[in-house]
């Protein structure tokens, strides 16, 4: 199947073109740059660098300011042990990884903005190894109109963000992976429409979407049910000291829990409704992050409730220590699952469920150049209660990693 980013390439090619003859023929206070235009961006050799990406970029245009070649690489080995020998990246299927080095993910992609307020993205998954293909699937396309900051409006295919931590994009979480309760509540990249703002009386922030539950490499079928998401939050930092302090409530329903459209397809979450509670603080290098998460189970699913939290601290601009720390339980047996990445291939384990879970990371991030590019480095402890059919984990995992965005 064609790759969703031609059909963006076509859509777009008559704007583009009108923009740039725009751009050649109109006096402008700031000249485009961009590879289109034949001009790198000015500064170090570094810079000129980092800015090939930028195909098009002029804010005078009226047609189209900005155009840009996007794209992800994150990488990490992870190595495990528990009481019944070893475990990690070397486990993974050969298609998701160089050797025994995960390729977490490899994404290319555009984005741009047109009219001044309107603004799209399009992510390509490719297969590490280009084998059986380069492409993929595609794991978001969509747009965003930009009435004000009080009021966007997106449509099109996006990663549910469901959480605290699941608004964080990958390549600005800081731990390795996301807690156990936030990949159970999980819903992945769903087709649909939503409404956002913030800055509202002085603080306020809203969010209200309503997807797809078929969660596909392409566009859905519609055959499923609905995920209908809210978010309510305030952000309080002129009412303190802080540089940042903002709390939000989050709620998920599922209109129809398990659906999957066939087998080859991931099912949706079988809990019919989540509910995240979170508080962001940072003040200096001081950063601290908690949240409760409880979902209603269904289908066999039990219900499930746990905490986490996530302290930083920075050292330097460049160097970051992270530590997470996680508990989640169910009043019922086997409730929790184990995270797939890493405790889960552990060659021991009769079951992967439990009745409660809690973990702990220690880590550091260094920033070479941001978030575009930044080395991780970190060891987790993880210990399941096991239910009446085994499970019980009690083990380390030593991670490390690199993370590229351009």
């Amino acid at each position: 199947m064609t790759s969703p980013i031609t059909t963006i390439a076509l859509l777009f090619s008559g704007v583009i073109f009108s923009g740039l003859s725009f751009a050649k023929t109109a006096a402008t206070e700031q000249p485009a740059t961009g590879i289109l235009v034949g001009k790198l961006a000015e500064g170090s050799a570094f810079d000129r660098l980092m800015s090939m990406p930028m195909l098009y970029k002029n804010a005078d245009n009226p047609w189209m300011q900005e155009l840009k070649f996007i794209g992800q690489l994150q990488t990490q080995y992870a190595y495990g042990s528990d009481a019944s020998g070893k475990f990690g990246t070397m486990d993974m299927p050969d298609d998701l990884a160089w050797g025994n080095i995960e390729v977490r993910r490899f994404r290319l992609g555009l984005k741009g903005r047109l009219f001044e307020k309107v603004t799209f993205l399009n992510l390509t998954d490719l297969y590490p190894d280009f084998s059986p293909g380069v492409y993929k699937r595609t794991p978001e396309t969509y747009f965003t109109y930009t009435h004000s900051d009080a009021l966007l409006v997106s449509a099109g295919k996006s990663e549910l963000k469901f959480n605290r931590e699941q608004e964080y994009s990958s390549y600005e979480l800081l731990p390795f992976e996301r807690t156990a309760l936030g990949n159970m509540f999980y819903g992945g990249e769903l087709t649909g429409a939503w409404v956002s703002g913030n800055g509202i009386a002085g603080g306020w922030l809203y969010y209200l979407g309503v997807y797809s539950n078929d969660r596909q490499d392409e566009l859905p079928d519609f055959n499923g049910g609905a995920m209908i998401l809210a978010k309510l939050g305030y952000n309080y930092t002129k009412r303190t000291s802080y540089d940042l302090a903002e709390v939000k409530a989050q709620w998920l329903h599922n209109t129809e829990p398990g659906f999957a459209e066939n087998e080859e397809c991931m099912k949706s979450p079988l809990y019919s409704d989540c509910l995240s509670i979170s508080n962001e603080l940072a003040d200096g290098p001081l950063g601290l992050t908690t949240e409760f998460l409880w979902g209603d189970g269904v289908n066999g699913r039990a219900d499930v409730f746990g905490i986490s939290a996530m302290p930083t601290y920075s050292f330097t601009k460049k160097l970051q220590l992270i530590t997470t720390f996680e508990y989640a339980c169910s009043p019922d047996e086997n409730g929790v699952i184990l995270p797939t990445r890493y405790e889960a291939l552990s060659p021991g384990l009769d079951d992967q469920k439990g009745d409660s879970y809690f973990a702990g990371y220690v880590g550091a991030n260094y920033y070479v150049e941001g978030h575009r590019l930044k080395l991780m480095s970190g060891v987790k402890y993880s210990y399941l209660e096991g239910g009446p059919d085994g499970g019980d984990f009690n083990g380390w995992t030593w991670l490390a990693g690199v993370r590229i965005l351009f």
